[in-house]
């Protein structure tokens, strides 16, 4: 997340913000993009239902366009894959690093012009620098947090940082997530704990990622069940099925919001976000109407939604600040200015993609800590 934009790209995006900021449709007192349809894929859960409440409604009102939303989580990629020649299944995707950087090297992807994505360069200042933002693949955003979340009624005395996991009474009790790029984390920082170093995951994995792996195997007992989704975990969670674990916060947080017996726990030592960018696919007949989405999806207001009804963390600064002004539960949990943003960290991409790690973690996460055939 550290490449510079030098001062050319800078002023380049700077120029040409300015004409571009609104939708053609309100500039022309027109719908130029009446008769479209605009087809994206979103994550489910919160993001789906954030983005079909609060982003498409607005979006069709202004372009003319209709939007055909897809929601899912691992299967964007191969239906993608399977679309015919020069006719992509989506036009605009929002994806994270597992599917997203292995896409782009296939070809599945197209870069997008940022003149006409302005609003990516109201995101802090390591967004705009990362290469995905950087080189015009995409534009950054940060999906969930990876936080604990407990039943009150199951956990009294609730842990509150990572090694915690690792107490007598909470072992065989826990859940965890099943795909590895979340748990081998959760795994890593609770190595770092009892090692006397919390918050000290991405080091541990850095250092050796063999050895983070082997302290998961040994360490599976304290999973009771491996989760597949948020909601998932959230209802073995709520029928007392487990006791708690490691979740997306997007989860334990709306439940938490609404009341309900659940504890939602981010660690002193710090957690890790998911590394999503909405992107344009490769051979779409609609890349400018994609353009048009991305940029109101990055807008002030849908991102404050973003953060009150979605509980997701907003990388627009100033709807950052709105939104924490607007929702408390966002503002004790989530980032609300540059200086909040500065302490935020993605999970450690650059550590599962370098050489073969990342086949040989899913290898070892399947046979040796899922234990699947």
């Amino acid at each position: 997340m550290r490449t510079r934009i030098s001062r050319r790209d800078a002023l380049k995006g700077g120029a040409s913000a300015a004409a571009v900021l609104a939708f053609p449709s309100i500039a022309r007192g027109a719908k130029p993009y009446e008769g479209k349809t605009l087809s994206v894929f979103t994550y489910a859960g919160s993001y789906e239902s954030t983005i079909k409440t609060h982003l498409v409604p607005a979006f069709e009102e202004r372009t003319g366009a209709r939007v055909r939303l897809d929601a899912g989580w691992w299967d964007m990629l191969p239906k993608l894959k399977a679309s015919p020649p020069g006719e992509p299944v989506y036009d605009v995707v929002i994806t994270d690093p597992t599917q997203g950087f292995p896409s782009i090297k296939e070809g599945l992807f197209t870069q997008m012009d940022p003149a006409n994505v302005p609003n990516a360069k109201k995101s802090p200042v390591g967004m705009q620098e990362n290469w995905i933002q950087k080189e015009n693949w995409g534009a950054n955003l940060a999906g969930s947090a990876m936080v604990m979340g407990f039943h009150t009624e199951a956990v009294s005395d609730v842990p509150m940082h990572w090694h915690d996991l690792l107490r007598a009474d909470l072992k065989g009790k826990l859940s965890m997530y099943d795909a590895p790029y979340q748990s081998l984390y959760a795994f890593a920082q609770i190595k770092a704990g009892q090692a006397g170093n919390p918050g000290g995951g991405a080091a541990e994995l850095a250092k050796s990622v063999d050895d983070v792996l082997a302290f998961a195997k040994e360490n599976r007992e304290i999973i009771r069940l491996w989760w597949t989704s948020t909601g998932d975990f959230m209802g073995k969670l709520l029928a007392k099925e487990i006791a708690g674990g490691v979740v997306h916060s997007t989860g334990p947080f709306g439940a938490e919001d609404e009341g309900k017996p659940v504890k939602s726990v981010l660690p002193s030592e710090g957690t890790a976000m998911v590394h999503l960018f909405w992107t344009l696919t490769k051979g779409s007949k609609n890349k400018r109407l994609a353009e048009e989405w991305i940029n109101e999806a990055l807008a002030d207001d849908f991102m404050v939604k973003w953060g009150t009804a979605g509980k997701l963390a907003v990388p627009n600064l100033a709807a950052a600040g709105r939104a924490a002004t607007e929702s408390p539960f966002y503002k004790r949990f989530l980032p609300t200015d540059a200086e909040s943003w500065s302490k935020i960290e993605f999970y450690p991409y650059d550590t599962y993609f370098a050489g073969n790690n990342w086949e040989k973690i899913n290898d070892f996460w399947t046979r040796e800590v899922l234990r699947k055939s």
